[in-house]
């Protein structure tokens, strides 16, 4: 009975391997082929391969392929043709040192070496070639020690496309509920529904956990400015916030906002020149429109002087403390500092001081 199955299962294979021969037994001669026998979902030689297709036309031969990178080689004009065991014929044939299965009868014949050799195992045998490069001086160095074949030295081409900028997004909240727990993981939501390029970065003592690996968590730091620096927008999604520190040092440091319509943005500053304002059920939410960043110009710092009257004397320490250290090893009771204003003016300041106990005379005020 199981051999039945096994028989049949073998018949069927055999007939669609068949149907995948006629299928690719196209029998016009190509002008260029490159063969590599396994494409991959990223590497190297996959990304050389890409290059070569924005410049240049040839068709490409494997055993096995990503299919997302077939797509992208589609995309760009380059005709992909899966190796099942029929003869193919062209002009030009570049290919790999490693996994030559395919039947190519080809006018010139091109050995690419895109590794470091340093042992004749690593290299096995050397398929016939007519001509042979390495893809640098390094590769092609080891090769000749390895086999005393000296490759010729051909760069890779270089092709720079960003199709689109992933967008960091910094949330520097405990994420409670009324912190916005629950609009994070919407956002977060529409973000992978739309499948966009994204990197989120979370500092949050509570428990969060979201099972995708473009977020993530970082214990919370007390000096945050370095990773607030690199984030596109910092996210501030509550219900409520009295004066939130974050989104003014955010402000201060050029970086926009992604926040929701707190009651308190028109006081700091805050508007649709430098933040996306959400709506708290999150429906006017543009996800397209986030690359769109806006550019923070002109934001002024909300400033109350009255802290420089309640606090003067406690910077003035700061600022003088070894003199204020001396002055109170010397027996004196007041310290009185000059130092010019804005304008140039000495400002006279006097700082009460509780002089420590010591055997030295005292010498005055």
């Amino acid at each position: 009975m199981l051999a039945d199955v096994v028989k049949e299962i073998e018949k069927e294979r055999k007939e669609k391997l068949q149907k995948e021969r006629s299928k690719y037994n196209q029998s016009y001669k190509r002008d260029t082929i490159i063969y590599f026998s396994e494409i991959h979902v990223i590497g190297g030689i996959e990304t050389w391969i890409y290059n070569l297709g924005k410049r240049y036309e040839f068709s490409v031969l494997y055993d096995k392929a990503d299919k997302e990178q077939l797509k992208r080689l589609h995309d760009i004009g380059v005709e992909t043709i899966m190796n099942v065991g029929q003869e193919i014929e062209c002009n030009t044939l570049l290919f790999m040192l490693w996994g030559n299965n395919a039947n190519i009868k080809a006018n010139k014949r091109y050995l690419f070496i895109h590794g470091i050799y340093e042992d004749i195992k690593e290299v096995g045998e050397i398929p016939e070639f007519d001509e042979i490069y390495a893809v640098s001086k390094v590769a092609a160095n080891s090769f000749y020690k390895t086999t005393g074949i000296k490759p010729k030295v051909m760069y890779n081409p270089i092709e720079i496309e960003i199709k689109e900028k992933p967008l960091i997004l910094g949330v520097f909240s405990r994420l409670s509920s009324e912190k916005g727990k629950g609009r994070i993981i919407y956002l977060l939501d529409k973000l992978i529904e739309q499948n966009k390029q994204f990197l989120m970065v979370i500092f949050t003592d509570l428990p969060f956990d979201y099972p995708d690996k473009r977020v993530v968590f970082i214990k919370p730091t007390l000096d945050n400015k370095g990773w607030l620096s690199i984030c596109h927008y910092i996210v501030q999604l509550s219900d409520k916030e009295a004066g939130s520190l974050i989104l003014q040092e955010a402000l201060k440091m050029g970086k926009p906002l992604i926040v929701t319509k707190l009651s308190t943005l028109e006081e700091f500053g805050i508007n649709k020149s430098n933040a996306k304002i959400l709506n708290f059920d999150m429906s006017n939410l543009d996800i397209e429109d986030l690359w769109n960043i806006p550019k923070v110009k002109g934001w002024k710092e909300p400033v109350s002087k009255e802290w420089e009257d309640i606090m003067k004397k406690k910077v003035f320490r700061e600022k003088y403390s070894d003199f204020i250290e001396w002055s109170e090893e010397i027996g004196a009771t007041k310290a009185i500092i000059f130092e010019p204003d804005k304008d140039g003016k000495l400002e006279k300041t006097v700082v009460d001081i509780k002089p420590k106990k010591t055997n030295k005379k005292k010498v005055g005020k």
